[in-house]
């Protein structure tokens, strides 16, 4: 059950690093590509342009100054596998 568990929590985290890296490339291609851009690229960018926008200010950078200290000393502190 624990073997399922991890492979199940693997997965799941696959698929997110997954939909953030299409948001990601959605967001790209809009820049590069402009108004020529497909309607699902520019409606993730939109979207995903929205919601930034309407964070306050310090939220956004505070979520990332987090994960960059949390992926450093996750790195720096635990024992290699």
């Amino acid at each position: 059950m624990e073997n399922f568990l991890r492979q199940l929590r693997k997965i799941a985290w696959a698929v997110v690093e997954a939909a953030f890296l299409l948001i990601v490339l959605c967001l790209l291609l809009n820049i590069i590509i402009g108004d020529k851009a497909d309607s699902f690229i520019s409606g993730v960018a939109n979207n995903a342009t929205a919601f930034l926008q309407s964070l306050p200010s310090g939220v956004f950078l505070g979520l990332v100054l987090i994960a960059v200290i949390w992926g450093f000393l996750r790195t720096r502190l635990l024992p290699p596998r």
